[in-house]
């Protein structure tokens, strides 16, 4: 059986970009961080549209881990799918404010694919929650495809947070 790679120290790796998405959500941010650390409601939003979060699983703490999986969409060929997860360790957390984690996209058959560093910041502000999330990207980088949307899944995520608050 091969060695499984050692998983990258985004703690004290340098990035070499970062991707910054503000958004204002109208809800407060008791409930936009509540979305971004319970398993339940991640199921109901994560994931850029098409794609769906099955299963999600959350312990909350400093040290504990997340694990969202991901359902390809139809329109995608079943040959060009892979199981695949997003998951990680949470670094800071400090509700309703401030929450920082890994990111790593792991591939059942391969491991990590790559490894991010998210920070996301959830300040109060008169139309409810300005939002931040700030996402370093470290060597190996993603592949070229998915840097180029990951700006546009970002916001299909939030838009579809934004919905599941509205309700």
């Amino acid at each position: 059986m091969p060695n499984a790679p050692i998983a990258l120290d985004v703690q004290s790796a340098t990035p070499i970009k970062q991707l910054v998405i503000e958004r204002t959500i109208k809800a407060r941010p008791e409930l936009v961080f509540d979305a971004f650390t319970n398993a339940d409601q991640l199921k109901k939003w994560w994931w850029p549209n098409g794609f769906t979060c099955p299963a999600a699983e959350v312990d909350l703490r400093i040290g504990g881990k997340y694990r969202l999986a991901m359902e390809w969409p139809d329109f995608i060929p079943a040959a060009t799918q892979f199981s695949h997860y997003m998951g990680g360790e949470y670094y800071e957390i400090d509700p309703p404010h401030h929450l920082v984690m890994s990111g790593r996209a792991v591939n059942n058959e391969h491991g990590e694919l790559f490894a991010t560093l998210m920070e996301v910041t959830f300040d109060a502000c008169d139309d409810g929650t300005s939002l931040t999330v700030r996402q370093s990207y470290f060597e190996p980088m993603p592949p070229p495809e998915v840097m180029a949307g990951a700006e546009q899944g970002w916001s299909q995520q939030l838009d579809k947070l934004e919905r599941l608050l509205e309700n």
